[in-house]
């Protein structure tokens, strides 16, 4: 299956894409829990969104007092 890896900037825009063939909705997802992203990224098969991941650097803009 084709899947479509979105990473985001700091603006939580596409800063990226890289395009992926995996056997599986849950090989894709794991390949993407394994993605380094720095402020969130999205994965995507076709018009669907699968998940949205989020980067240490959103983590620690969330946090209060960062």
């Amino acid at each position: 299956m084709d899947y479509r890896f979105y990473l985001l900037n700091s603006d939580g825009k596409f800063a990226d894409m890289e395009e992926w063939n995996c056997a599986s909705d849950v090989a894709a997802m794991e390949r993407a829990a394994r993605h380094g992203h720095a402020y969130g990224a999205e994965l995507w098969r076709g018009d669907q969104r699968l998940s949205t991941f989020s980067g240490p650097m959103t983590r620690r803009a969330e946090q209060p007092g960062a």
